[in-house]
C-alpha cells in the first residue's frame, strides 16, 4: 500500500496542500502535483483572511485547522480591524472585522512545506491529464500513474472537474495592483460597489501596512459587456469620486490576476474515484468572493475522506455529505444571497437604494452568509 501512490492531488494551492496533508496524515502516500515551477507563483488575487474568531462566526459548524487559526506572523503582512462598505454615491458604512492580510506566496508554499513534512511527495512543474482513469504526466516528471484517489484541487478552470461532466462554472476576473505611495486607511478593509466601477462585483483597496496597498477589482465577466478589466481598474483608480484622493500619485509595483467561481457548488464533487475542493469545486462564498478558508476546510475533508477510501475505513461517496455538513449552508445561503441582490448590481441607483436600507450590521451579517429580515422579507415577496 504504502509503495503505490493511493491519492494524487492535482494542484498545491490552500485546498491542495491541505488535502495533501491531510492524507498523508493518516498514513497513506500521496503525490501533490502542480503545473507552476514555484508553488504560490504568480500569486494570483486574494490575501485576506478575517481572524480566528471572526472566521468561527463564518462557519460555525466548521473544524478550523491550525493553518487557518495560528498562521505564522512571518506571513502576515498587516492587521485590520474594519471593514467599510461604499456605495456608488460615495457614502459610506463600516463594521468590526478583525483581518490578517498575508502574503499569498509564502502562504502557500507554508501549506505545501507541511505536507511535505507530513510524508506527501511533492511535484511542481508538471501538469497532470486524465485520460481513462489514468493521470499523464508532463513537464519536469513525465509517466502514466493510476492511483487510487484522484483530489482535483486545480482551481476554478479545474481539467479534473471537466473530466467529471461539470460545466465550466460562472466566473468572477480578478485585477489587482499592489501600490505605493497611496494615502490610505491602515485600519480598515474597504469594498467599492458600482455598476461603473465595478459592474457585478466591487472593488477594494486592503492595506498592506506603510503606504502600500493592494487596490483591485473582482467583477462577474456577464456584466464586462466587452469592456476591458484593466479599464475599468484604471478607471476605478482615475475617477472615483473617493478611491481617486486616496490613490492620487500612487505607483503600480505588481501586477496580479485570476479567475473566481462564481455560481457556487460545482455540478458534481464527487463522481468514481474522483472529488473535488476549493476553486475547482466552487468553494467559494458569493457573497464576497472569499475562498481561503473554505479551501482550506475542503482540503481538509477532502485528504481525510480519500484517505478513508484508500484505507478502506469509508466510501468515497461520503465526501460531499461531509462538505455540507461542515460549511454547506453557508455556501448555498451565499450564492441565494447574491442572486437576490442581482438585480441591484446592475444600476448604481439600485445599489444606493439598498446601501441605504441595510445597517452595518446587517451589512456583516450578509458578508457572513447570513440572512437579514430585510432581504428575507423580498424573498417572500
Amino acid at each position: 500500500m504504502k509503495d503505490e501512490i493511493a491519492v494524487a492531488v492535482v494542484g498545491a494551492g490552500p485546498a491542495g496542500s491541505s488535502a495533501a496533508e491531510a492524507a498523508a496524515a493518516e498514513g497513506v502516500r500521496v503525490l501533490l502535483i502542480d503545473r507552476k515551477r514555484e508553488i504560490g507563483s504568480p500569486v494570483q488575487c486574494g490575501g485576506f483572511l478575517p481572524e480566528a474568531e471572526e472566521l468561527a462566526a463564518l462557519l460555525p459548524a466548521a473544524s478550523l485547522p491550525q493553518t487557518l487559526i495560528d498562521i505564522p506572523e512571518r506571513i502576515i503582512l498587516h492587521r485590520t480591524r474594519w471593514q467599510r462598505i461604499y456605495s456608488p454615491s460615495g457614502a459610506s458604512k463600516q463594521f468590526s472585522v478583525a483581518g490578517r492580510v498575508l502574503d499569498r506566496r509564502a502562504y502557500d508554499r507554508y501549506l505545501a512545506a507541511r505536507a511535505a513534512r507530513a510524508g506527501a511527495d511533492i511535484l511542481p512543474g508538471s501538469r497532470a491529464r486524465l485520460k481513462d482513469g489514468a493521470l499523464l504526466l508532463s513537464g519536469r516528471r513525465g509517466g502514466e500513474i493510476r492511483p487510487q484517489i484522484i483530489i482535483g484541487a486545480d482551481g476554478p478552470l479545474s481539467s479534473i472537474s471537466r473530466a467529471m461532466g461539470n460545466r465550466v462554472p460562472e466566473m468572477g476576473l480578478c485585477l489587482e495592483y499592489e501600490m505605493a505611495d497611496v494615502q490610505i486607511d491602515a485600519d480598515a478593509a474597504e469594498m467599492y460597489f458600482s455598476a461603473r466601477f465595478a459592474p457585478g462585483g466591487y472593488a477594494w483597496i486592503i492595506p498592506l501596512g506603510g503606504d502600500v496597498a493592494n487596490v483591485g477589482i473582482g467583477v462577474r465577466a456577464s456584466y464586462l459587456s466587452g469592456e476591458r478589466l484593466a479599464g475599468i481598474l484604471e478607471r476605478f483608480i482615475a475617477e472615483h469620486p473617493v478611491a481617486k484622493e486616496k490613490l492620487d500619485g500612487g505607483e503600480v509595483l505588481a501586477v496580479m490576476r485570476g479567475p473566481v467561481p462564481a455560481g457556487g457548488t460545482a455540478g458534481e464533487v464527487f463522481k468514481g474515484n474522483m472529488i473535488l475542493a476549493g476553486d475547482a469545486a466552487g468553494h467559494v462564498m458569493a457573497t464576497s468572493g472569499g475562498g481561503i478558508p473554505l479551501a482550506v476546510v475542503a482540503g481538509g475533508i477532502a485528504g481525510r475522506t480519500a484517505a478513508d477510501a484508500a484505507l478502506g475505513r469509508a466510501p468515497l461517496s461520503i465526501y460531499p455529505s461531509r462538505i455540507g455538513g461542515e460549511f454547506g449552508v453557508q455556501l448555498s445561503r451565499s450564492v441565494q444571497i447574491r442572486r437576490m441582490v442581482d438585480v441591484a448590481m446592475k444600476s448604481d441607483r439600485l445599489i444606493d437604494a439598498l446601501f441605504a436600507a441595510l445597517s452595518p450590521q446587517q451589512m456583516k451579517a450578509v458578508m457572513r452568509a447570513q440572512m437579514p429580515e430585510l432581504l428575507r422579507s423580498r424573498s417572500r415577496t
